[in-house]
């Protein structure tokens, strides 16, 4: 099976969800992949405020669950994105330029430019009392095949962590995970540097960001990105 988008980003949290839904209402067709789609839009702790504008602001509220129900809505409801359900396992390149990604189940999705907003999923370790697995929240798996394959081509990365109070009968639990180093994007177009047409944002970038914050990188790539 293979898709054509003009826009791929990969994470369905805050900065992946903004920046898709900003892409979508400029008028280019976007694929939002997500590892679960009973995540999306998903916080781990509520926002204190909503940026101006953009989806968080659009589906507005101070509980999270209310929030993330209705940032899924629009995102379904808008007719240039499609949010669908897999986990990227390896990028497609032609020379020094991204062409989409593969997933783990070996479908192909191509695209004019791809963004990585995978948040705290590269190489993510969670910890939980006496528990530790290789996730990158509660109850999600990472992404081990793209953090290999990102790893082979050469891009260096950080350690980062946030932890996540006990809440709602859930334990608190802290994940460990690996960002972007500085050295391979620019904090100025969420450019990655080693090949033409990729980008990341949010966490996988800038570590611990709060919800408002990791909206607003998320609505300003969304805004200024111009696909090929």
């Amino acid at each position: 099976m293979l898709s054509e988008f003009d826009v791929l980003v990969l994470g369905a949290g805050p900065s992946g969800s903004e920046a898709a839904w900003a892409l979508a209402r400029r008028g280019f067709s976007v694929g939002l992949l997500s590892d679960s789609l009973d995540s999306v839009y998903r916080l781990e702790e509520a926002a204190q405020e909503p940026p101006a504008g953009g989806l968080m602001a659009a589906a507005w509220s101070p509980d999270p669950w209310t929030l993330q129900r209705r940032a899924k809505y629009l995102l379904e409801a808008e007719p240039r994105l499609h949010l669908f359900q897999s986990s990227a396992a390896a990028l497609l390149t032609e020379g020094e330029r991204v062409r989409g990604v593969r997933t783990w189940e070996g479908l192909e999705y191509l695209a004019g430019a791809v963004v990585l907003a995978v948040g705290s999923f590269l190489g993510a370790r969670l910890q939980s009392g006496d528990l530790q697995e290789s996730a990158g929240r509660w109850g999600e798996a990472a992404y081990p095949d793209l953090y290999r394959d990102l790893r082979e081509r050469g891009f260096e990365f950080a350690p980062a962590f946030y932890e996540v109070p006990a809440r709602d009968g859930a334990p608190r639990y802290r994940v460990d995970f690996m960002r972007f180093s500085a050295g391979e994007w620019d904090p100025e177009s969420f450019a990655l540097r080693r090949y033409q047409g990729l980008f990341a944002v949010g966490r996988v970038t800038m570590g611990g960001l709060e919800p408002s914050q990791r909206a607003r990188a998320g609505m300003r790539l969304g805004g200024e990105l111009q696909p090929v």
